[in-house]
């Protein structure tokens, strides 16, 4: 066999312990037990073994590398004098045997690398004992102690004027080092303060801006922003302390931009947008049968104008105005579904409530800032008359509103019982009522002042006949608030003093009210005879003819009109 020139290294079990490939059996130590199926996975039988194959076997491991090449270039199944035994191997005893091979090599490979990983670890624990602890193998490190390798550096010798000048490059290359991280250091101070400065500034126009709002009495309150579930301030610019029914409850968040500013936001409902109404009042009055407008109340911008010059505030009481709008129209809806059956109609966002002669409507419209009204334009004196009246109704409207908020928060003030709690959930505000009551009322009185006169017109020339006329009876004395007037029945009087030339005398009073709705008439007629002027001032020694109450002014009218002609029939 030719000579190699490569090196082999052979190390012993016993030095590399544990790092030895636990799953690489040694041939040689196999037992007989352990042989035979070895030999039965690889040979798949016994029958075609033979001393000259086995020994052929032999001689071809023992071939050198360039005689093993050349006989793997000899035509499968062919053998050198060409001719094919029976008993040649397979192509799967092959590849086992291939495979063998493969794992010899790899367990070379792997006790070597075990051999040089506990050289570099052993050289260097001298340096490093607690990292190469865990890499070095068992066997050695009970056989050989840690730091018992261990190497020298060796160092060129230079001159002391060139360690000199490497010391003093150093130490310039350190101070360049130091001052690199003073700058940077520097840089970051300054960029935080300058962050720092703005967020001061930010925060002090937010904050200044919500102490405005403070200033103006503005109730606020902590919430969660629906737009980002921040905290946020907000706003109750609405009428909830009073046990506002309406849905729209006016709160608002006081959102805060990147600079500081603060918009207000009023929270709407499900998404629907915040629209601005406001309720126009229109007079019609009938002329030649037809209605014909005659007075009417445009919205005027100095009433939202009014509320200064920061917008924040502005916007506020902008929102508050028309919250109070709608809540007005709003409750004079829900009233006015009550008095369909008195000549108060609803048609979509319009209440039109009909009154003898006239016809009043509110409307609720909406307002656009960029809009000139036009209500007032190409009007005429007959078209604006009752100008005055449309703004006098909707005040008393919007102060009989605010009225009903003022009972709401002093009805929440009182001990809670059972009556208190029964008011709190069904009262209601009166404002159609009343004005349409009171409306009704005056129109009533004045009719059955012309009743009257017409009577005493056809009265016999023979009596004499003296009218007296009270209105408001009921609210002639002192009172403490004048909106109690609006919510009391009206109480009208008319008293009929007839005198025969016997010095009979018949008195008959006349008592003009409503029910407690304020729309029905209700007439009480009472009648009375008296002997003398002194029995009748003294109220004494009277005889009752006649005391009835009515629904209509023609059956009072026929009535009196009977009485009188009975009485100056008797002799």
């Amino acid at each position: 066999m030719p000579q190699s020139n490569e090196i082999s290294l052979h190390a012993e079990p016993s030095l590399y312990g544990s790092s030895q490939d636990r799953f690489l059996q040694n041939e040689d130590d196999l037992s007989v037990a352990e042989l035979i199926p070895r030999i039965l996975q690889e040979r798949k039988s016994f029958l075609n073994i033979s001393e000259e194959l086995i020994a052929e076997e032999i001689e071809r491991e023992l071939m050198p590398i360039d005689a093993e090449e050349d006989f793997s270039e000899t035509p499968a199944g062919m053998l050198e004098n060409g001719q094919t035994p029976e008993d040649e191997q397979s192509s799967e005893e092959t590849f086992q045997k291939q495979k063998l091979e493969l794992l010899t090599h790899i367990g070379s490979a792997l006790n070597e690398t075990s051999l040089s990983l506990d050289f570099v670890s052993l050289l260097m624990s001298a340096e490093k004992p607690n990292i190469t602890k865990s890499t070095i193998s068992p066997h050695l490190s009970k056989t050989a102690p840690l730091g018992s390798l261990s190497a020298d550096r060796l160092s060129r010798e230079t001159d002391a004027a060139k360690t000199a000048q490497n010391k003093k490059l150093a130490a310039a290359i350190g101070m360049g080092w130091k001052y690199q991280s003073l700058c940077n250091v520097t840089t970051l101070f300054r960029d935080a303060a300058a962050q720092l400065r703005g967020q001061v500034a930010v925060e002090k126009t937010y904050w200044e801006q919500i102490s405005r709002v403070l200033a103006q009495d503005e109730v606020l309150y902590k919430l969660r922003d629906p737009l980002n579930n921040t905290r946020a301030i907000g706003v109750q610019y609405g009428y909830g302390d009073s046990g506002l029914t309406y849905h729209d409850k006016g709160h608002a968040v006081l959102r805060k931009n990147a600079n500081g500013d603060v918009s207000f936001c009023p929270l709407a409902e499900a998404g629907k947008p915040a629209l601005n109404k406001y309720t126009r009042v229109r007079i019609l009055s009938k002329v030649d049968g037809d209605y014909m407008l005659t007075g009417q109340l445009a919205f005027r911008k100095e009433e939202i104008e009014k509320f200064g010059e920061d917008p924040l505030i502005s916007d506020i009481e902008k929102a508050r105005y028309f919250l109070f709008e709608d809540d007005l129209f709003y409750h004079m809806t829900r009233e006015a579904k009550n008095l369909i059956s008195y000549g108060v109609s609803i048609i979509a966002d319009k209440i039109i409530v009909e009154m003898w002669d006239q016809m009043i409507e509110f409307e609720s419209v909406f307002y656009d800032e960029n809009e000139e009204s036009g209500d007032y334009q190409h009007t005429t004196a007959e078209m604006s008359r009752h100008n005055k009246k449309a703004q006098d109704t909707l005040s008393f409207l919007k102060l009989m509103l605010c009225c009903y908020f003022q009972y709401r928060v002093r009805l929440k003030q009182k001990m809670p019982t059972l009556h208190t709690k029964w008011k709190q959930a069904n009262s209601h505000p009166l404002l159609l009522r009343p004005l349409v009551g009171h409306t009704r009322h005056q129109t009533n009185f004045r009719k059955m002042g012309q009743i009257l006169q017409k009577l005493c017109a056809n009265l016999d020339p023979s009596v004499t006949h003296r009218v007296t006329e009270q209105m408001y009876a009921n609210l002639g004395g002192h009172v403490t608030s004048p909106f109690e007037k609006a919510v009391q029945r009206p109480v009208s009087l008319f008293t009929l003093v007839v005198e025969k030339s016997t010095n009979l005398l018949l008195k008959a009073e006349v008592e003009v009210t409503t029910t407690e709705i304020f729309v029905d008439l209700v007439v009480k007629l009472t009648v009375s005879k008296f002997c003398s002027m002194q029995d009748l001032e003294g109220n004494q020694n009277g005889s009752n003819v006649l005391q009835l109450e009515f629904t209509d002014l023609i059956d009072v009218g026929e009535s009196l009109e009977w009485t009188l002609a009975n009485f100056i029939e008797e002799p």
